[in-house]
């Protein structure tokens, strides 16, 4: 099945937004076995579109943003209209839509409506998360899917089209997957010689992301599957921490709540990134107490006592500068584990000695701290997102390897 993928939006030709929905849908189409052929990103204008349907001959084609309710918002009602098919307001929809607005308590304008606009026969593709429901119709052999911009909203309306291409093209291909921390693609690669030839009926494939590696099995022998995926998991499960769908921090607060305990952090250079992407998690108050963000000096010695005699020896990038951070929370708070960051992330402020990308941790559990030293590559934001990952994964090794199940 020749695909091809057409990204709508200016802001992407101006490399004011990351086309990362072309990634995604890629990825969801390769897991089912289809290759996307072809690539396009064009601006919100009914000439691009008429200029690129008028060549565009693959049997699927998917389009992905101007599905909104805005006057440069044209993708459904310009590529419909392209196709000549009978078109009907859905008024389930139009409720719904209406029904979003009423509950945010903000009054629903009549540019909405088009929202509502569906080829007669199309599959109408939910949007729980927005305004803008997909749509998946059919013109002659080809196959026209329009889906959301926002890759929050985009992807599980994505999910409804796939599953909806499965059962007609009748594919019973497998995919399942793990994710992996505390390890990188080259060494994974240079682990994994011989490994592919071992089994050859299960296609594996990597995904390498910011601090971790997503690997994916598809086959359509289950058994054989399940070998793969068994042997996988015995020579690597030091490093993975969950399926395609967990998340680090996920992970981090399910380990927490088995073992009923309370984690409270203490940042500096990552600025509460790391409370931030634990309070992402649904329940997370069960488990997470509290996050300081202390940035200056005089804020890590009056809300954590570091004694200025440590920073005037040590500086506020030093082991002995976030052992005590995570010592005193530990004393501060009812938490079972502490976890404490301190680093230089750049671009400036660095040393011979303390270069940009050092970062300093402390994790304090069941009252022993252990400090870690880690150097990242990187800007300024990169920095910062790999030291969150580390100190997480720490978190999470440091809890699978208490047996006791205890608080402190």
């Amino acid at each position: 099945m020749r695909t091809a993928v057409v990204t709508v939006g200016k802001e992407i030709l101006t490399g004011r937004t990351v086309n990362t929905n072309l990634r995604t849908i890629a990825l969801k189409l390769k897991s089912i076995g289809i290759d996307v052929n072809r690539s396009y990103v064009i601006d919100d204008l009914k000439k691009e579109f008429k200029t690129i349907l008028d060549f565009m001959t693959e049997d699927l084609i998917i389009f992905t943003g101007g599905l909104g309710p805005t006057v440069d918002d044209i993708t459904r009602e310009t590529v419909i209209n392209y196709y000549g098919v009978e078109t009907y307001m859905d008024q389930d929809v139009l409720d719904k839509i209406k029904y979003y607005f009423d509950r945010a308590e903000v009054e629903m304008k009549d540019t909405n409506n088009k929202q509502a606009l569906f080829p007669k026969d199309s599959i109408k593709l939910d949007n729980d998360l927005g305004t803008a429901p997909g749509v998946y119709f059919k013109v002659g052999k080809q196959t026209i899917i329009l889906l959301p911009g926002p890759p929050h909203e985009m992807i599980p309306v994505l999910n409804q089209a796939i599953d909806i291409i499965k059962d007609e093209l009748d594919i019973n291909l497998i995919s399942r997957g793990y994710k992996l921390v505390g390890t990188g693609e080259s060494s994974m690669e240079n682990n994994l010689k011989g490994f592919y030839g071992v089994h050859p009926k299960v296609n594996v494939a990597p995904y390498a992301n910011v601090g971790e590696i997503k690997y994916i099995f598809t086959s359509n022998d289950t058994d054989a599957l399940d070998r793969c995926m068994k042997d996988f998991f015995n020579k690597f499960n030091e490093f993975i921490y969950g399926g395609l769908e967990d998340t680090l921090e996920g992970v981090v607060i399910e380990l927490l709540r088995q073992q009923n305990k309370l984690i409270s952090v203490a940042e500096s250079c990552t600025g509460g990134m790391l409370a931030s992407q634990l309070v992402n998690v649904p329940g997370s108050s069960n488990a997470f107490q509290e996050g300081l963000v202390v940035y200056s000096n005089e804020a890590k010695m009056k809300y954590l006592d570091v004694q200025e005699e440590t920073l005037a020896k040590h500086g506020a990038v030093s082991p002995e500068c976030v052992y005590e951070m995570a010592e005193h929370l530990y004393e501060k708070t009812a938490s079972d584990i502490t976890v404490s960051i301190s680093g230089i992330a750049g671009p400036g402020g660095g040393t011979e000695d303390k270069p940009v990308g050092l970062v300093y941790f402390a994790i304090t559990h069941k009252g022993n701290t252990t400090v870690y030293r880690k150097v990242f590559n990187g800007d300024r934001q990169m920095i910062r997102y790999r030291a969150v990952i580390f100190a997480l994964n720490q978190v999470r090794m440091e809890l699978l390897n208490d047996e006791s199940h205890s608080p402190k």
